[in-house]
């Protein structure tokens, strides 16, 4: 059976390690991968912390993943680099494949829609869209308790490959994260028209928990499944030691201020927030 292809749109933060653990366990036939390839250290450390940061740049690198001089290529339109890291990224996935003995490669990484998802989507043909997206400020808020470099995996709103294009100098550090929630909720619409993708899906973060839901979900991306069995959701913020993600009153506030930034023409493309209630804080 020749193998089948779905990535996901996200901003990250968004529910990617209990998507992946969903597909896994109900999805036959399917290998699911978070944001890989991850690094495994055979070290202790400290020598782990030296052997990880070694690895990331010459083995499992930043531009194997989809970032680092990939979203660099992506601004500047540098489509022979693009195609080339899109290539490295197909042999690994395909690597993936044969190793699981599935047929079906879900590639669940905020990475895929920051440079690489028109190379890829041109080398593989046919293929599924997963758009998996979270509360807004709550996808803000997570990404600010981690305090990450942001232009690590994104780039810069103004970026004149963006659809939404801001001003950086306007906004705050809350407001790029909002930003890149639009802007990646954006591209998934662009590649379903620009591809003619036929099996795509929105998935919410909340909605990983509904199983009637989640079957309706695997139908539309014709994916073979039984029962669906479901799971609390993983929060990789705790595991990690960042705690949980409680919004703090000045975010609704930074989401409004956000919110009138957007242009009339950019927000009635965006029908998540038409209904949309801001989290309340005390």
């Amino acid at each position: 059976m020749p193998p089948r292809y779905y990535f996901t749109v996200t901003t990250g933060r968004a529910g990617q390690a209990s998507l992946t653990a969903f597909l896994n366990r109900n999805v036959l036939g399917c290998h699911a991968a978070f944001e890989e390839p991850n690094i495994k250290a055979v070290l202790p450390n400290p020598l782990g912390y030296y052997e990880k940061r070694l690895r990331r740049r010459f083995l499992e690198t930043h531009e194997l993943l989809g970032r680092g001089k990939v979203i660099d290529a992506f601004e500047t339109g540098d489509e022979t680099y693009l195609y080339a890291a899109a290539e490295r990224r197909l042999r690994y996935i395909d690597k993936r494949l044969r190793k699981s003995r599935c047929s079906i490669f879900v590639d669940v990484s905020k990475y895929f829609a920051r440079g690489l998802h028109r190379a890829l989507l041109c080398r593989v043909g046919e293929a599924g869209l997963i758009r998996l997206v979270r509360d807004p400020i709550l996808n803000m808020r997570s990404f600010l308790n981690r305090n990450k470099d942001f232009r690590l995996d994104n780039s810069l709103p103004d970026a004149p490959t963006n659809i939404f294009r801001l001003d950086n100098a306007e906004l705050d550090k809350g407001e790029y994260y909002l930003w890149a929630w639009c802007e990646l909720y954006l591209r998934f619409d662009a590649l379903v028209a620009e591809f003619g993708v036929e099996h795509a899906v929105e998935i919410r973060a909340d909605e990983l928990e509904d199983p009637v839901r989640m079957a309706m979900c695997l139908d539309t991306l014709g994916m073979p499944h039984g029962k669906i069995a479901v799971a609390p959701p993983q929060n990789t913020n705790l595991s990690q030691g960042y705690g949980t993600t409680e919004p703090e009153a000045a975010d609704v506030g930074t989401f409004l201020r956000f919110i009138d930034r957007i242009p009339a023409d950019i927000r009635e493309r965006i029908p998540y927030l038409d209904d949309y209630q801001p989290v309340h804080c005390a």
